[in-house]
């Protein structure tokens, strides 16, 4: 009789209390989705040119712009293949975005300042050809050389 009550007591206290959730919805059945990774870059467009001319970034990257520009004659950023452009100002910061989907070359330039650069973009590397590095606690196994003797 005594274990009757307490099962109808656990019972009644999950009913009230508690949730019986099915394996759907559990915390470990939920797939989890990854932000895209963001690369964030600054750049200065100068008379003489932008400020970095080169960029290199990895393939499925989004690439964050701030651009601002140095003098009194205004400037651009435009990058054709992706259909970005923004104005460079002194004092100002535009922001722009673009998302880099291919590996390649992209050229970025200004048309009314001749100025230009480029955005590099790489291939992430596998698990083969990633560097196998050495424990640097690890004593190295040196030769030493010797001559002949003749």
């Amino acid at each position: 009789m005594k274990g009757m009550v307490l099962l109808l007591l656990g019972f009644a206290w999950m009913v009230v209390f508690g949730r019986a959730m099915a394996l759907e919805d559990s915390y470990y059945a939920k797939k989890t989705s990854f932000s895209v990774p963001t690369r964030e870059v600054s750049i200065i467009a100068a008379e003489e040119g932008f400020y970095p001319r080169r960029i290199s970034v990895f393939k499925g990257e989004k690439v964050k712009f701030f651009l601002t520009g140095k003098g009194k004659n205004p400037s651009c950023f435009t990058i054709p293949e992706k259909d970005l452009f923004m104005s460079a100002n002194q004092g100002e910061i535009t922001e722009g975005s673009v998302y880099f989907k291919n590996p390649g070359v992209f050229k970025f330039h200004c048309p009314t300042g001749k100025i230009e650069g480029r955005i590099t973009v790489l291939d992430k590397p596998t698990k083969e050809e990633k560097v196998k590095r050495k424990i640097a606690s690890e004593p190295a196994k040196s030769r030493v050389w010797m001559p002949r003797e003749y």
